[in-house]
């Protein structure tokens, strides 16, 4: 589940090549027209790239490790049913880290609900998506780093709020349907 080779779309990596030669074309087009803007903005998104490159090293080593050691069996241990804070814990850190697009995690969730995850622990775990570790340099770079905190802490205590609700919610709806 966690070590799927498909989450990346080969048709996105396929125009990858033809987007690259067209920002190189109209770059050129730019430098003929007038060389010290193009030159200008070459040197910014450098800039903006060299401040960028720590956090990335953070952000990738963070992803690596997370695909390394986290395997289904250990999120269905310590994310299941009577898991209680430990498990809401997790629900918040696999969020965070988990990264690829939400509809490949739909089925991984499903298999876990059928193995005994709460749909507290669903819904936290899907609010906690909004945490992504690969835009926190851009984050910080436009908006500082006190804001993407700020932010960042805000999505994870609303996620707990949001969580006891989705419980409260889907148990009473639970206890109507009996």
């Amino acid at each position: 589940m966690f070590k799927d080779k498909n989450i990346i779309d080969n048709k996105k990596i396929k125009k990858f090549p033809a987007f690259l030669i067209s920002v190189i074309f109209i770059y050129g087009i730019v430098a003929m027209l007038d060389g010290a803007l193009a030159w200008g903005s070459l040197r910014e998104v450098g800039s903006v790239f060299l401040k960028m490159i720590p956090i990335l090293i953070v952000v990738f080593v963070i992803m690596v490790l997370s695909n390394l050691f986290l395997t289904p069996e250990r999120v269905k241990r310590h994310f299941g049913r009577n898991s209680g804070v430990k498990g809401w814990f997790y629900a918040m850190i696999f969020g965070i880290i988990i990264a690829g697009p939400p509809y490949i995690l739909y089925p991984m969730l499903k298999e876990l609900k059928k193995n005994g995850v709460e749909n507290s622990h669903i819904a936290i775990f899907l609010y906690n998506r909004n945490v992504k570790l690969p835009f926190i340099p851009a984050m910080i770079y436009y908006f500082g780093w006190q804001y993407t905190v700020i932010l960042s802490v805000l999505l994870v205590l609303f996620s707990i709020f949001n969580g006891l609700l989705m419980g409260k919610i889907t148990n009473k709806v639970g206890e109507v349907g009996k």
